[in-house]
């Protein structure tokens, strides 16, 4: 039986969504503009505040599967997600490939070449898909289990194995060879690294309507838990020489808490705008395509700008410009291969 969907989830879904070009619009305003030191400071803040976006995007996955599908996913799963998800991860880096050869040496083999690098070594963005393929197969094994598992000693298992992933490869250098390739490339993509972001989605999903009570008593709570978690991660990034990645043990804690806080939220919800809806309809189009639109932004953009009207203008172009894209493409057959499946 197909459960009440959550009007929430189209909220969550477009805040992660528009957390995902915020982060990435504040990086090219630092690409494109010499900054002095206070401002790169702030940008540094900024950017720690929604880090969280690429986890929380692929929770949002999963939480969504395990409220949907609790027992069984319908016929066709596999096939349907294959095609709109997991053939796109090969398709659009031959659109970032393209744009790279136009804007210099212009060679088909280069353009090839380059695509490749991008597919086979998980060197764009797109890795979040594979990070979600990687949440299906978990999905149907923790489905067969379930009824064995306690949710709360699984999801401190999951935070304690993550954790322990991310000291690893931050404390300790590759032994060089063909380790580089985990180190440098294919480590953050490895479900090891995200266990603690599935489980806690799954079982969010999974018993959804139990824990609607505690998130209404625990709502307060979570808010003050994630500023603190927050400001906890600005202090790490400000005291030092640090990596802005959701590859942080306390940007792990910060996700997790803003989650469960945005969760409970969600249930407070009825209405969705149009504009939310509409956002979280394209929003798989939009992480796809926004990368490529805010470079084009700042390559062309036809007048100066300083670097906050930059910032501003680069992030709606990146978003409104992937939907206005993804609009007329998906009247095309076939464009469901390269931006995903959207309804006409």
């Amino acid at each position: 039986m197909a459960r009440e969907r959550i009007a929430g989830i189209d909220w969550l879904r477009a805040f992660a969504c528009l957390s995902v070009v915020w982060v990435h619009s504040l990086s090219r305003a630092l690409v494109t503009y010499d900054l002095p030191e206070e401002s790169v400071e702030l940008a540094k803040m900024l950017q720690i505040a929604f880090i969280f976006a690429t986890p929380m995007f692929v929770m949002m996955s999963e939480y969504i599967l395990s409220y949907s599908y609790p027992d069984r996913v319908p016929g066709g799963f596999w096939k349907k997600r294959i095609s709109y998800i997991l053939i796109p991860y090969f398709t659009i880096p031959f659109i970032y490939a393209g744009y790279f050869g136009l804007i210099g040496t212009f060679t088909w083999e280069a353009i090839s070449d380059r695509a490749f690098n991008f597919i086979l070594y998980a060197s764009w963005h797109g890795y979040f898909i594979l990070i979600i393929f990687q949440f299906y197969v978990l999905h149907f094994i923790f489905n067969r289990i379930h009824k064995y598992l306690n949710p709360y000693l699984m999801i401190s298992l999951s935070i304690l194995i993550t954790m322990a992933y991310n000291l690893f490869f931050k404390n300790f250098s590759s032994p060089g060879g063909n380790w580089d390739l985990i180190w440098n490339h294919y480590g953050i993509i490895l479900f090891p690294g995200w266990l603690a972001f599935f489980t806690v989605a799954y079982f969010a999903g999974r018993y959804a309507a139990e824990i609607k009570p505690f998130l209404k008593k625990a709502g307060p709570g979570f808010i003050i838990l994630t500023i603190i978690a927050l400001l906890y991660c600005i202090y790490n990034v400000m005291d030092g020489p640090t990596s802005i990645s959701s590859r942080r043990n306390d940007v792990l804690i910060y996700t997790i808490l803003l989650f469960m806080t945005v969760l409970s939220f969600s249930i407070y919800i009825k209405k969705v705008p149009y504009l939310i809806k509409v956002i979280s309809k394209y929003s798989f189009a939009i992480y796809l395509l926004h990368m490529l639109l805010l470079q084009v932004y700042a390559r062309y953009v036809p007048y100066e700008l300083s670097v906050i009207p930059f910032t501003l203008s680069v992030f709606v172009f990146g978003v409104v410009a992937s939907i206005a894209i993804s609009w007329v493409l998906k009247w095309i057959p076939g464009s469901q291969f390269l931006i995903g499946q959207l309804r006409r």
